[in-house]
């Protein structure tokens, strides 16, 4: 590779990182002025640093008990997630059944479905069962619709595996089972970072699901009580963007602890 396309290279990503962290030093910086200071220089750096929003819009929101909601519903799924699909995804890869080849392409018809299209149906169930307006029935509704992405990420995992470390498991007498917890599971580290990562941001970010599923105000989650910051007529967007800044922390958080088993979960997919 020449210098001059290294250097287009590197000026290309460097835009690309602009335009994707733009919006959000643009949130950031808004929720650090006032609103009339917001009206005069929207664009430009604040004059003095109004910390005091993000306290006024964490009590007036009720932020508090929304983000306990987001945290009690999102730490349940990603663990249904990761042990239904980490199990399937080695069933799928390794294990020879019949139906095995159907079973996987019903988890890619799940990719291609809409999300937007499976809320009536996911609503009804909800209510046949009774879970509606329960954290159990909003659970489930999220497990089901981040459950096929992962089954399909993990199943290449585990394809990608040699099979000689299972070959060598049975034949020093281990089970099928000892084989996936000790041997293949903690193999597949960086493509679990990644669903774990991918599953958060679908679940914690989620608006829809809880918005219809969700009808006591005492289980709402983080992305529904911003809502309550937005008026009819008049909406305070300095305040409405200091809670905005406050749900996006856990977010950034996530993806700084997790971001080498992330990033090579994805360079590893996309190489085999």
């Amino acid at each position: 590779m020449t210098k001059r396309t290294t250097f287009a290279t590197q000026a290309f990503l460097l835009v690309i990182a602009f335009l994707s962290l733009a919006p959000l030093a643009m949130i950031w910086m808004t929720s650090l002025k006032s609103n009339a200071e917001l009206s005069l220089n929207p664009l430009g750096l604040p004059r003095q640093w109004r910390f005091s929003n993000f306290v006024d819009a964490w009590n007036t929101a009720n932020l508090g008990r929304y983000l306990l909601n987001s945290v009690l519903t999102t730490l349940p799924t990603l663990g249904i997630v990761l042990t239904c699909a980490s199990l399937a995804g080695y069933a799928l890869a390794r294990l020879r059944f019949a139906g095995s080849g159907l079973l996987f392409a019903l988890f890619l018809v799940g990719l291609m479905v809409p999300n937007v299209s499976l809320i009536v149906p996911l609503y009804y169930t909800v209510l046949d069962y009774g879970l509606l307006n329960t954290r159990a029935g909003l659970i489930l509704a999220e497990v089901s619709v981040a459950l096929p992405l992962a089954v399909f990420i993990l199943r290449s995992a585990f394809r990608d595996l040699p099979g000689e470390l299972r070959e060598a498991v049975l034949i020093d007498g281990g089970g099928e089972f000892d084989c996936f917890l000790r041997v293949m599971l903690p193999l597949t580290r960086p493509a679990l970072a990644t669903v774990a990562v991918l599953g958060f941001l679908s679940v914690w970010n989620s608006f829809l699901y809880p918005l219809v599923l969700l009808n006591s105000d005492a289980l709402r989650t983080m992305p529904l009580g911003l809502a309550y910051l937005q008026g009819r007529y008049v909406t305070n967007v300095v305040l409405l963007a200091a809670a905005t800044s406050l749900t996006s922390i856990p977010t950034i958080l996530i993806y700084i602890v997790f971001q080498r088993q992330f990033i090579r979960g994805i360079v590893e997919g996309s190489f085999k």
